[in-house]
């Protein structure tokens, strides 16, 4: 599953110590939403990846994930 920790340091070191946590909280429920959506579409086995591009540009939150035949989902979240 996601590493969140991991992605509020990375944010932090692009929007500033203590951001990180404010604009996780923000943008990544329905960045989430939108991509759980897209991986209960598709089919059971495959790997989907999607890039979201931050409204300012400064980074693209990249998800990978899987779902499994039980209908069990992984996702992982990078910022690139």
């Amino acid at each position: 599953m996601i590493d969140t920790q991991k992605l509020i340091e990375r944010l932090d070191t692009l929007y500033g110590t203590g951001n990180g946590t404010k604009i996780c909280m923000t943008i990544l429920p329905g960045i989430l939403t939108d991509f759980q959506k897209l991986l209960a579409a598709s089919v059971p086995g495959i790997k989907l990846q999607e890039e979201y591009r931050l409204d300012d540009g400064k980074g693209t939150l990249l998800l990978t994930g899987i779902r499994k035949p039980s209908g069990e989902m992984n996702i992982d979240a990078e910022l690139l």
